[in-house]
């Protein structure tokens, strides 16, 4: 039997804490409505901003294979996929942003 680091435990709390209360549930001590949503916008704002690049590549892939994917049917999939990658890479990057502004989700 393995394991399991604490951290490792507390980190996957506290992503499945924030999965299901979803975006804008976040509590700091001290800190206001107005500053967590500030504080929120300004990761939300680096998050695309640090996203953006994968999003470009994926869409220069869809350029280059996209008439492919779209004769053996797999187009839809495949851009799916890719939209699915980049929430949940810009949504890990806003929850380690707030994290790391202190926050806590939920």
């Amino acid at each position: 039997m393995r394991r399991i680091d604490g951290m490792a435990v507390l980190f996957l709390a506290s992503v499945l804490t924030w999965a299901c209360n979803g975006p804008g549930q976040w509590n700091k001590d001290g800190a206001t409505p107005a500053m967590a949503a500030a504080d929120l916008a300004d990761c939300n704002s680096f998050a695309q901003s640090a996203s953006r690049t994968t999003a470009n590549i994926n869409q220069d892939i869809m350029s280059a294979r996209g008439k492919d994917w779209q004769d053996t049917g797999a187009l839809a999939t495949m851009q799916d996929t890719y939209k699915a990658q980049n929430q949940d890479r810009t949504h890990d990057i806003v929850f380690r942003c707030m994290v790391g502004k202190g926050y806590a989700p939920g």
